[in-house]
């Protein structure tokens, strides 16, 4: 089965000479949700942003469905089915809710008809707050606008990173509940986390980056209870 996205030995960076990706790579299957975890500055962010076209790749491919996307500029990707959601500046804060999502919906030319309301359907709590400017909402719902954002494109693909960061435990759950409600769609989902527990209990997989490149991938059941893991946080060799 051809991969819904294939990061193939990914190498880059912000700064040339000083890589930060060491040929990392990650494949996620059609309808999968697959965590990608690992200590901090292992290049997690650094990977999706590289896949996004906000971090220059200087070798190895992007892959979406088998298409090569290697380098494209990063407004082309969500034309060819590349959803991203950055961690932070990810919403409008002075746009309502439906201007946020209407603002989006008029970049897309392929826009359907019918999609702000497919979203406001998937994001109940967003259809009680239509009118309400982001800035206003609860940080769980400004994470779901911002997915609702990124899903008005049609993706096949979304990626997000820490899509947890500043949630309380109640918050990350409410969230997460969402992503399985987008996976069970159709859409694959990469995302990035360093809450670990509540990724693993997410994802169906786990890959797990350190110093930019992977060195444990397994079903995130298994990972779950897996001394390596911990092995690899403390900079142990796995």
């Amino acid at each position: 089965m051809t991969p819904a996205l294939e990061l193939d030995a990914i190498e880059g960076g912000y700064e040339p000479g000083l890589p930060i990706l060491r040929g990392a790579s990650v494949s996620v299957a059609p309808g999968e949700i697959v965590a990608l975890l690992g200590p901090n500055g292992a290049g997690k962010s650094t990977l999706v942003k590289a896949a996004a076209g906000l971090v220059p790749i200087w070798s190895g491919r992007v892959r979406l469905a088998g298409r090569d996307i290697t380098g494209l500029p990063a407004h082309r990707m969500v034309h060819e089915g590349l959803g991203f959601v950055p961690q932070t500046e990810n919403v409008f804060a002075n746009l309502s809710v439906l201007e946020n999502l209407q603002l989006a919906a008029a970049l897309i030319a392929r826009q359907r008809r019918g999609s702000l309301e497919k979203m406001f359907s998937l994001f109940p709590d967003l259809d009680r707050q239509r009118k309400l400017p982001a800035g206003r909402l609860s940080g769980g719902q400004r994470q779901m606008l911002a997915v609702a954002r990124a899903l008005v494109a049609s993706p096949s693909v979304l990626m997000l990173d820490e899509p947890s960061a500043g949630l309380s435990p109640k918050l990350v759950g409410v969230v997460f509940e969402r992503l399985r409600a987008v996976r069970d769609t159709g859409v694959t989902i990469l995302l990035v986390e360093q809450n670990v527990k509540a990724a693993l209990a997410l994802a169906d997989r786990a890959v797990v980056l350190v110093e930019g490149r992977e060195r444990l991938e397994g079903a995130a059941r298994d990972l779950a209870d897996d001394p390596r893991m911990a092995a690899l946080y403390l900079g142990h060799a796995a």
